[in-house]
């Protein structure tokens, strides 16, 4: 997008690490996801903490956006949303958040902060091949 390197997840891919990291080694300075999260106790705390793991996962922006919560009555037939829709910086920080209700949330990202959010990090570049999904073994 304007030649900003753009990944695009949804939902329940947050929870998988591994996933944000190849987009951010394809060269994703900015990843998207887009969800319909579960309500309940907790859930939206998940789903904020979630999202900045996976900023600092790849030293990259995280657009998290969720649906807006429908409401006790709506919520109880099924995963409709919590709300709590973030951008969170390269170092995990909250650039912009909605709350719960309906609302546009609209922000800059500078992306220039990802290329020195990944050189001081270093998070990409110093994972060890033995620390990969495929490729982890116990020798103990």
């Amino acid at each position: 997008v304007d030649e900003v390197p753009v990944g695009i997840t949804t939902c329940y891919d947050v929870r998988f690490p591994e996933l944000y990291v190849g987009l951010a080694r394809r060269g994703a300075q900015l990843i998207t996801v887009s969800a319909s999260w579960a309500s309940g106790p907790g859930k939206l705390d998940q789903w904020t903490l979630l999202a900045r793991a996976r900023a600092l996962d790849t030293a990259g922006f995280v657009a998290a956006v969720d649906q807006a919560y429908p409401g006790d009555e709506i919520a109880a037939t099924g995963p409709t949303g919590v709300g709590g829709s973030v951008v969170a910086g390269p170092y995990g920080d909250v650039v912009a958040s909605a709350g719960a209700d309906p609302q546009l949330l609209t922000c800059d990202v500078d992306v220039a902060a990802v290329a020195r959010a990944r050189e001081t990090l270093a998070v990409l570049r110093n994972r060890s091949e033995s620390a990969q999904f495929d490729k982890a073994e116990s020798r103990g």
